[in-house]
C-alpha cells in the first residue's frame, strides 16, 4: 500500500526558498567548509581556511562531567554526560553548554565568512521560489502547495475542477483570468509568525472536501497539535487536539483517528475522535504495551478502510477499522508473528497484504477475502532476485514497486472485475524511464481513476512528477523542479556500470559526468561515494 505519514513516509514536499541566513545555518555551513578542509579540499586562492590565531583565540568549551549510573539488564555503566539530555529544552546549563559551542563555532569559522555568504546565495540562486507543486485533482478540487518569493513556508491552496469527466493524463488546472478562483485554505507564513519553530506534518482533506485537518509543530519536538478548518471559510471547527504524533486520517466526514505517545514519545494508543466533541471522550482503539513496538496509521486508497499497524525491527502487525460501521473496534487482520512484516491495503472484497519472512526477505503479495482474511492467494510470489517494495491499488489496476539489479521498477497489473476470483497476476507492464539509473517513488494518486502518479529523479533529472494512464502506457510530465543558474540536463551523461568486489560480486555503479569537460581517459578526478545500510543504496537519494 502507499505510505504516506508518520511511521509511513511522506509524499515528498516541493522545493522551498531558504529563508534570509540564520545564525545556525551559517555555522553548519561553517563546519562543513572545515570538515571539507580538514579533508584536503582547498577554497579558491581569495579565501582563506581557519586560521591557527582564530582558533587559538577562541578556546573550546569542555563539558562538564556530572556522573550518573544507568542500569539495564542488570549491568551498571556511568554516563558522565547524561546531564546533556533534556527533552523539555529549558534547563540553563545545558543551554548554555550549546551557546559556548555554537560561539566557539562562529569564532573559528569567522575567517570564511565571506565564503560561506557566496556559497549560501549560489545554492538560494539555484532555487525558484514562486513556484506551485503538481496540482492534484480530489473529486470537485485541484489542491495543489505554493512557495513565494522570500518567504519560508507554504501556502495550501485549490481550485475548483469545472468537469465530471473522468480523470486524465492530459487534465490541466486552468490558471488563466477566467479560471476558477484560486482559494488558500493555509498560509504556514501566516501561521508561523510569532514562532521561532514552525513545522506542518499532516494536512488532510475530509473526503467531503469541506473540512482540513492539519497536525502543527512549533517547538520541534515533533508532539504535534491537530486544528480542523472549514476549507471556505477558514474557522475553525471544534477543539484542537493536543499532544499527538502527526499520523492523522479521516474516518468518514466526521471523525478523526490519531495517535499519542508514552513518556519516551513512543507512539503507543490510537484514539477515535468525533468533530465536536472534547478531547476527554475520545475512544481508545487499542494501546499498544510492549515497547519495542511503536504505531502507524494508514488509509486504504478505497478510503473504505483504516490500518492500525504496530511495528518494530522486523515485525509488524496489522488491524483495521471499517470507517462506515463506526464501530469504535479494531479487527485483527495480520497477527502478531516474530519476525513476519506485513503492510495491507483494501479493494472491492479482497484485503492485498504485502508479506516478508526470513524465509521469503524480498517478500510476496497475496490477498485474502474480506470475510476469511486466513484464506490467502499468493498474486506475486517470492523471487530470489526481486524485491516487492510497495504497492498501490485502483479500481481495475494494481502499481507494485520492485526492485531488480538494485534498481527500482515499477510495474502495472490489470486486475479482475471487482465481485470476480483473483489470482496469480499476469501480464504485467514495466514502465519505461528515461536515465539508466533513478529513483522513483510512489505519490498519492485516486482509486477510482486510471492514472498512477508517481515521483522521479536522477542525478541529472530534477525532481519530477508524472501522471501514467495504466491503460494505455502513456507518461506525462507534470511537473519538474526548475534549477535556476545556467543548469541544462544537457550537459550531463549519466551511465550505469558494474565492478567486481574482491569475492566477485558484482557491484552497481552510478556514473555522473558533464561530456564537455570529462576525457574518460583516466585522468580525470572522481569523487567516489558508497552507502547501502537500511537496504537504501545511495542512487535512492
Amino acid at each position: 500500500m502507499l505510505r504516506l505519514a508518520g511511521s509511513f513516509p511522506r509524499l515528498p514536499p516541493p522545493v522551498r526558498p531558504i529563508s534570509p541566513a540564520p545564525a545556525p545555518s551559517q555555522l553548519s555551513l561553517r563546519r562543513v567548509l572545515l570538515l571539507l578542509s580538514s579533508a584536503g579540499f582547498s577554497p579558491p586562492s581569495c579565501y582563506s581556511s581557519p586560521s591557527f590565531a582564530a582558533m587559538a583565540a577562541a578556546a573550546p568549551p569542555v563539558a562538564k562531567k556530572v556522573p550518573r549510573q544507568l542500569v539495564e539488564h542488570g549491568d551498571v555503566r556511568v554516563d558522565n554526560y547524561y546531564w546533556l539530555r533534556d527533552d523539555s529544552r529549558s534547563d540553563p546549563d545545558v543551554l548554555a553548554h550549546l551557546r559556548a559551542e555554537n560561539d566557539y563555532t562562529a569564532a573559528v569559522m569567522s575567517d570564511v565568512k565571506q565564503l560561506e555568504d557566496e556559497i549560501y546565495a549560489e545554492i538560494r540562486g539555484r532555487i525558484k521560489e514562486d513556484d506551485i507543486d503538481a496540482p492534484l485533482r480530489k473529486g470537485r478540487y485541484y489542491y495543489y502547495e505554493r512557495t513565494l518569493t522570500g518567504k519560508e513556508y507554504v501556502q495550501h491552496c485549490r481550485r475548483p475542477v469545472s468537469t465530471d469527466a473522468p480523470i486524465t493524463v492530459h487534465d490541466v488546472m486552468p490558471t488563466g483570468p477566467d479560471a476558477p478562483d484560486e482559494h488558500i485554505i493555509l498560509d504556514e507564513n501566516v501561521k508561523a509568525e510569532g514562532h521561532d519553530y514552525y513545522s506542518i506534518g499532516a494536512f488532510k482533506v475530509s473526503p467531503n472536501n469541506k473540512l482540513v485537518a492539519y497536525a502543527e509543530d512549533t517547538k520541534g519536538d515533533e508532539i504535534y497539535t491537530v486544528y480542523v478548518i472549514d476549507t471556505e471559510s477558514g474557522e475553525y471547527v471544534g477543539q484542537p487536539l493536543k499532544g499527538i504524533t502527526s499520523d492523522i486520517e479521516w474516518a468518514g466526514d466526521d471523525h478523526l483517528v490519531y495517535i499519542t505517545m508514552d513518556s519516551i514519545l513512543r507512539p503507543d494508543k490510537v484514539w477515535l475522535h468525533k468533530l465536536g466533541s472534547d478531547q476527554s471522550s475520545d475512544a481508545c482503539l487499542y494501546h499498544e504495551k510492549d515497547d519495542t513496538f511503536s504505531l502507524g496509521l494508514q488509509a486504504s486508497e478505497s478510503k473504505r478502510y483504516l490500518f492500525v499497524e504496530s511495528g518494530s525491527k522486523n515485525t509488524s502487525f496489522i488491524f483495521y477499522l471499517d470507517i462506515p460501521k463506526q464501530n469504535k473496534e479494531l479487527a485483527v487482520l495480520t497477527p502478531r508473528v516474530y519476525g513476519i512484516d506485513t503492510t495491507a491495503s483494501h479493494r472491492g472484497n479482497h484485503f492485498f497484504i504485502k508479506r516478508r519472512s526470513d524465509e521469503f526477505y524480498n517478500s510476496e503479495l497475496v490477498a485474502c477475502p474480506l470475510d476469511n482474511v486466513a484464506e490467502t492467494t499468493i498474486l506475486l510470489p517470492h523471487r530470489e532476485s526481486v524485491k516487492i517494495q510497495d504497492f498501490q491499488l485502483f479500481d481495475n489496476h494494481i502499481a507494485v514497486y520492485e526492485r531488480e539489479n538494485g534498481l527500482p521498477k515499477v510495474i502495472v497489473y490489470r486486475l479482475p472485475a471487482i465481485g470476480e476470483s483473483i489470482g496469480q497476476l499476469q501480464g504485467g507492464r514495466a514502465i519505461d524511464f528515461i536515465d539508466p539509473t533513478y529513483a522513483v517513488d510512489p505519490e498519492e494518486s485516486q482509486f477510482h481513476s486510471s492514472v498512477l502518479r508517481f515521483h522521479y529523479s536522477s542525478m541529472r533529472t530534477p525532481p519530477s512528477v508524472y501522471d501514467y494512464d495504466m491503460d494505455s502506457g502513456v507518461s506525462v510530465l507534470k511537473k519538474i523542479h526548475t534549477i535556476l543558474g545556467g543548469f541544462n540536463a544537457s550537459n550531463y551523461v549519466t551511465e550505469r556500470k558494474w565492478a567486481a568486489a574482491a569475492d566477485g560480486t558484482q557491484v552497481p555503479m552510478s556514473i555522473l559526468y558533464r561530456n564537455d569537460l570529462v576525457k574518460l581517459d583516466g585522468s580525470d578526478p572522481m569523487l567516489l561515494y558508497g552507502y547501502g545500510s537500511y537496504e537504501e543504496p545511495a542512487m535512492s537519494n
